[in-house]
């Protein structure tokens, strides 16, 4: 069974970032706050304890086939590794949603987009 707790987190920031692996914690985070920007969607939802942040990646058939999907979240899954550290807050589930543009976009624009969506969303 795997662990919830993502292995590759941040230990020199002394915690690890979180996965979110049900259905349900997607449905909640659909629910609360969100931002868009050009290359993706943030949404963020409070949970009711304090711990780590939690981070989910989602990408619909809209953004093409499979490997295209694939490859946006994998450049997602990358960004948040270095943003989410510095802006992710304890009790929070936070859900990324790639869209068309996230593939087309240089790795910056991606990487500016995620830092100006955290930084934003209230």
């Amino acid at each position: 069974m795997k662990s919830e707790q993502d292995e590759s987190g941040s230990k020199e920031l002394g915690f690890f970032l979180g996965k979110i692996t049900k259905r349900s914690d997607y449905v909640k985070a659909s629910k609360g706050q969100y931002i868009k920007t050009c290359a993706l969607f943030l949404q963020k939802v409070k949970r009711d304890d304090k711990k780590n942040p939690r981070y989910g990646v989602t990408a619909s058939k809209k953004i093409g086939n499979a490997v295209e999907r694939n490859k946006a979240k994998r450049r997602i899954r990358h960004a948040i590794k270095e943003v989410l550290p510095k802006y992710g807050k304890s009790g929070y589930d936070y859900v990324v949603i790639a869209t068309i543009k996230t593939n087309k976009v240089s790795w910056n624009t991606v990487l500016n987009d995620l830092e100006r969506a955290f930084r934003e969303i209230k």
